[in-house]
């Protein structure tokens, strides 16, 4: 559905344009940027890091339920 579900499918927002996440909309921000996808990502998870150290408040104790969706190596199972 996007990149932010865990279905795998970086290109369909399924039906919800500004909802999820899709590959075309980090292109659109990395190129506003000047930057790669790859390094918006990456600023996107060093961002994500340090508002949590800023902000736990913000942060659900359902981060811990959600974070369980990735396997080992930081990737969601296949």
């Amino acid at each position: 559905m996007c990149l932010n579900c865990g279905c795998m499918r970086a290109h369909d927002d399924m039906g919800k344009p500004g909802l999820n996440i899709t590959y075309e909309d980090v292109k659109r921000a990395a190129d506003a940027n000047e930057m790669t996808v790859e390094a918006t990502l990456a600023m996107i998870a060093k961002t994500g890091d340090m508002d949590r150290g800023d902000h736990p408040a913000e942060y659900s104790p359902e981060m811990a339920r959600d974070l369980s969706r990735l396997d080992d190596d930081g990737g969601l199972p296949r």
